[in-house]
């Protein structure tokens, strides 16, 4: 039989038993723990979904237009030319978009934004479906990398902001075929 009192580099194991009330803890958290779960999940009011939902609520309240539903009947950005717009979509450009089209718009990873090539059409209408949906990595051309789609992290009023930047950057841009 073995020596229950082993040396391992330097360090002496001896067979010492746990104290007594730390296993009375011990057992005591594992019984607790079962029957705050089965009262959580079976009897309790309070849950995950209605948490969320409270959550959900309290988000929509202090940002109550996130994102601004904006429409165009023909395919042209309604925010054209206009100065803030403009703006606005300068700062949502630096913010978002720098990474793949570079801090100009003359591309990185992503085409370039200033020159007369657009390789997804350059049309106000083709732009905007190609922000809003994103272009996958099969239908990417010339070697660019994938677009991702921002319907609902920038929304249609930022996608238009930003357009009316690069079609005040870049006169290549066009409002309709």
């Amino acid at each position: 039989m073995s020596d229950p009192n082993k040396e391992f580099d330097g360090i002496r194991q001896d067979d010492n038993p746990l104290p007594t009330w730390w296993k009375w803890v011990f057992f005591g958290s594992i019984v607790f723990a079962i029957f705050y779960a089965i009262y959580f999940h079976k009897y309790s009011n309070w849950g995950t979904t209605d948490y969320y939902s409270a959550q959900v609520q309290d988000y929509e309240k202090e940002f109550p237009n996130r994102n601004v539903k904006v429409e165009s009947v023909d395919g042209v950005n309604p925010f054209r030319g206009k100065p803030e717009a403009i703006a606005a979509g300068q700062t949502t450009f630096q913010t978002y978009c720098v990474a793949c089209h570079g801090p100009t718009g003359e591309g990185l990873v992503g085409p370039n934004l200033m020159d007369k090539e657009w390789l997804h059409g350059n049309t106000d209408k083709q732009i905007y479906e190609t922000v809003m949906k994103g272009i996958p990595v099969e239908k990417a051309k010339m070697g660019r990398g994938p677009m991702p789609a921002h319907e609902n992290s920038l929304g249609s009023e930022k996608i238009y902001q930003v357009m009316a930047w690069l079609a005040s950057r870049n006169p290549d841009l066009k409002a309709s075929n």
